[in-house]
């Protein structure tokens, strides 16, 4: 009875081996290849990411320079608006008092009672704070005027803050280690196989012989 063996030569070994160094430089050189090419996307991506969050940060500085300039424009109208105010009211409450102390002079002079003049005092007085009052009231809407318009800088900078959003990486293909691992591995077997270095167990054995 004929037995079979697995390694029939040294030459075939050799030459399965051989294949596998070929494979293998192969293998080591796509393995490289590979790395090189991820690390350049991943870089590109990097570079993608930092430009954007450059520009992030700038847009964000320019909103935030505008609003605080509008905010503080706002700010100062209506500062001056209400100092315009106080000084309109002292400037009424000086010529109250000079009128009133011109209708005395004169109604001494024209012997007018005193009765009449305290009557058209107080109207006088009367129509001086009307007037306060208006120019108050007038000043109250053009504040409430300064604050929405505040409200709507702070609305208009959180728009342009976040105009630019960040930028999403897009994924980078990984190293294929196994794929030319695997092909060193298949390369060997099939020289091995072709040169009969290695048998084949799932192949169909010839008949045996007596």
């Amino acid at each position: 009875m004929r037995h079979e063996h697995r390694y029939l030569s040294c030459e075939p070994v050799s030459l399965a081996a051989a294949s596998m160094g070929v494979a293998a430089m192969g293998a080591g050189a796509s393995i490289y290849g590979q790395q090189q090419q991820h690390e350049a996307a991943q870089q590109v991506e990097n570079q993608r990411a930092e430009a954007v969050d450059e520009q992030i940060h700038e847009n964000r500085k320019r909103a935030t320079a505008d609003y605080l300039q509008k905010v503080e424009d706002e700010m100062l109208a209506d500062t001056q608006e209400k100092q315009a105010l106080a000084e309109k009211q002292h400037d009424l409450d000086r010529n109250e008092r000079a009128a009133g102390a011109t209708a005395k002079v004169a109604a001494a002079e024209s012997g007018v009672a005193g009765q009449t003049l305290a009557d058209i005092q107080q109207d006088y007085r009367y129509q001086v704070e009307q007037t306060k009052a208006r120019l108050g009231l007038n000043q109250e809407n053009s504040s409430y005027q300064h604050s929405r318009m505040i409200e709507a800088y702070r609305t208009e900078y959180e728009n342009r803050a976040n105009a630019v959003k960040p930028y999403q990486k897009n994924p980078v293909k990984p190293t294929d280690w196994f794929g030319p691992l695997f092909s060193v591995a298949q390369a060997g077997l099939n020289t091995g196989l072709q040169t009969g270095a290695f048998v084949n167990p799932l192949a169909p054995k010839p008949p045996a012989t007596k």
